[in-house]
């Protein structure tokens, strides 16, 4: 009996001991702000962000071309290593309020 208390209750500090201080007060009607760059700063991002998108597009069509498997999973580990830098990318310039 002691053992089907004590489950329940170790399972709840535990819950309680990994969830970050942000969570506890977080109101989902109030975004968070937007951080504020230069535009010389936005710029260089949004050019990166278009460097990227322009290499995942050849690497695609590459990848839609080409019959060899073998070939092919190079090309997808190729994509995987620009998507893994445009994601980052894309979630902070979404995070940006564009000054005008």
């Amino acid at each position: 009996m002691r053992t089907a208390i004590l489950l329940p209750v170790l399972a709840l500090c535990s819950a309680c001991s990994v969830v970050p201080p942000q969570a506890w007060t977080f109101d989902p009607r109030t975004p968070p702000p937007k951080i504020s760059l230069p535009p010389a700063e936005v710029a260089a991002l949004t050019n990166r962000q278009a460097e990227l998108q322009t290499q995942r597009d050849q690497i695609r069509d590459r990848i839609s071309s080409e019959r060899d498997v073998w070939q092919r999973q190079e090309q997808y580990k190729q994509l995987h290593e620009v998507g893994m830098e445009l994601s980052p990318l894309q979630r902070q310039l979404a995070g940006i309020d564009h000054a005008r």
